[in-house]
């Protein structure tokens, strides 16, 4: 066993040759039984030997299957391995050719590496360091502080010197640009023009977030770090991060060209500082949390007023929510318009203590615009979107400042709003829907028909002397008179009106109305004034 598994053969081949050898031509079904092999492997095992020479098979059927002798087997072996080595040896150059290749392609992406550095002025020293031997490409992202800060250590100087000795290389500053550092962009931009150097610079607006501050040079290696608050700070305990990866390169830059695309142009900004007119931006936020960021400090700018039409389960998360906290301690006018139902009139009323509430009867797109100067529009959240935090779909947000824009629907808005009902006004009198079609309990069916045709109404109340006894709907019709084969003309409005009806009185609280149509599982409801019927109210 051994000697034949040393010459190439496998554990399962070795046996079945020696069984073969002992025991002469055999069917495979003998050589499975006796070896206890299950089939499967015993023809793999027999196809293998007939491929390397040392079984045949005979042509009878069954199969039969016998072991070449021992010295058949030596000369199979011997030639099948003089074969391979003159192939090897015939394929060497190649295969050698091939692996140099393979090789040279591994050592384009070396080992990623990283370096810590906790000195203000070694990091600088490594920004200028990784300018200078920028061949290709540099994206760089700073704050308003940091654009301050790399100004006085000479790292914008750096920067042009590195633009003016290669006309080539592309860099771009992403920066926030402020009435502290516009002066020093502005410089900066009027020597790219002059020298037409390729240097870009655009705005972006970080807001109050610490965010990591990087430069990524020719797609191979990043820095990051961070500058603190005070321009003025000595502290030399600054730390930053040094890696050299093209994969992790590559992604952050991805990220840089996605904010890059959304920032505005620094001579609007500089424009716009200078003038205090706003630079006109109309986008899609993909971010949730940029379009968070965005709503939030636009919401803490607000100096005069907030109009927002929302989801009827908005009301909820707006009264549990601290979105418009600001707006309430600044005493700002806040109108929040939503349809309400039984689910959000308790909230709606408690919401309307602290600012404008108003019902509108559909559901339009979600908006909100403050001061006439923003709007945003949102998309209609899906149930599980709505938290305590946000009461509004933060995906895909469109946002405008176009003066002209935003105008005209601020002034729908506030049309939508005069059509509105205030919460405080939502009692069974107000939410009643006359006219109201009504008919004697001696009225036949087929009166009843012609009548709710002629006022397009689904329902008539079956009155004596203005006070309602029953109802009688399309349903009561159909199972009642059609179902049954009856004549309208031979049945009469007692006879299919539905009772008892719930009724209200025309002040009584909306809630408590809509509370008695859901203990009931009724749709409809009369309503009274007097103890005489003025109206209809429906769920709807």
């Amino acid at each position: 066993m051994k000697v034949l598994r040393d010459l190439g053969l496998s554990r399962r081949e070795a046996e079945v040759y020696i069984f073969l050898s002992r025991r002469g031509p055999q069917g495979a079904n003998s050589v499975s039984t006796m070896l206890k092999i299950e089939r499967v492997q015993t023809y793999r095992a027999l196809k293998s030997l007939q491929e390397k020479g040392i079984v045949e098979a005979t042509l009878e059927t069954p199969t039969r299957f016998s072991a070449v002798p021992f010295d058949g087997l030596l000369n199979s072996l011997i030639t099948t391995r003089k074969s391979r080595i003159s192939e090897l040896e015939a394929q060497a150059e190649a295969l050698a050719n091939y692996w140099k290749n393979l090789s040279s392609r591994v050592t384009e992406y070396p080992l990623a590496k990283f370096r810590v550095i906790t000195d203000k002025r070694a990091i600088f020293s490594e920004i200028e360091r990784m300018t200078r031997e920028a061949k290709e490409d540099v994206v760089k992202l700073t704050t308003s502080v940091g654009a301050i800060q790399e100004d006085l250590a000479g790292i914008l100087d750096a920067i042009t010197d590195c633009a003016r000795k290669n006309k080539k290389i592309q860099i771009r500053i992403l920066a926030g640009i402020s009435k502290e550092n516009n002066g020093i962009v502005a410089e900066m931009m009027k020597t790219a023009s002059t020298q037409k150097l390729n240097v870009q610079w655009r705005h972006i607006d970080l807001g109050s977030r610490a965010y990591p501050q990087f430069l990524i040079k020719d797609r191979e290696e990043t820095l990051l770090y961070v500058t603190p608050e005070d321009p003025g700070t000595s502290s030399q305990a600054e730390t930053a991060l040094w890696i050299r990866s093209r994969i992790f390169a590559s992604a952050l830059r991805e990220s840089f060209l996605e904010m890059w695309r959304g920032a505005i142009q620094a001579d609007d900004r500089i424009g716009e500082l200078k003038t205090g007119k706003p630079v006109e931006v109309t986008a899609i936020i993909k971010d949730a949390k940029e379009a968070e960021t965005k709503l939030e400090t636009t919401l803490e700018r607000a100096e005069k007023e907030v109009i927002a039409i929302v989801s009827s389960g908005a009301i909820s998360a707006i009264l549990d929510g601290k979105l418009f906290d600001s707006l309430v301690r600044k005493k700002l006018s806040l109108k929040i318009m939503a349809p309400i139902d039984l689910d959000n009139l308790e909230p709606a009323q408690k919401l309307s203590e602290i600012c404008e509430v108003r019902n509108v009867p559909i559901s339009y797109l979600m908006m909100l615009a403050a001061d006439r100067e923003h709007l945003f529009i949102f998309k209609t959240p899906p149930l599980n979107k709505l938290t305590a935090k946000t009461a509004f779909n933060l995906d895909d947000v469109f946002y405008t400042n176009d003066a002209r824009y935003v105008e005209r629907v601020v002034e729908m808005l506030n049309d939508i709003w005069k059509r509105g009902m205030d919460v405080h006004e939502l009692t069974s009198g107000s939410a009643t829907r006359p006219p109201i079609a009504k008919v004697s309990s001696k009225d036949t069916a087929a009166e009843v028909i012609d009548l709710m045709l002629a006022n397009n109404v689904s329902s008539v109340v079956v009155s004596e002397n203005d006070s309602p006894i029953g109802i009688i709907t399309e349903r009561d019709l159909l199972e009642k008179i059609l179902k049954r084969k009856k004549d309208p003309a031979r049945t009469y409005a007692k006879d299919i009106m539905s009772i008892p009806i719930i009724a209200a009185d025309s002040d009584q609280p909306l809630t408590e109305a809509l509370k008695a149509m859901k203990k009931t599982g009724m749709r409809k409801l009369a309503v009274l004034r007097n103890g005489k019927l003025v109206g209809m109210l429906t769920m709807k």
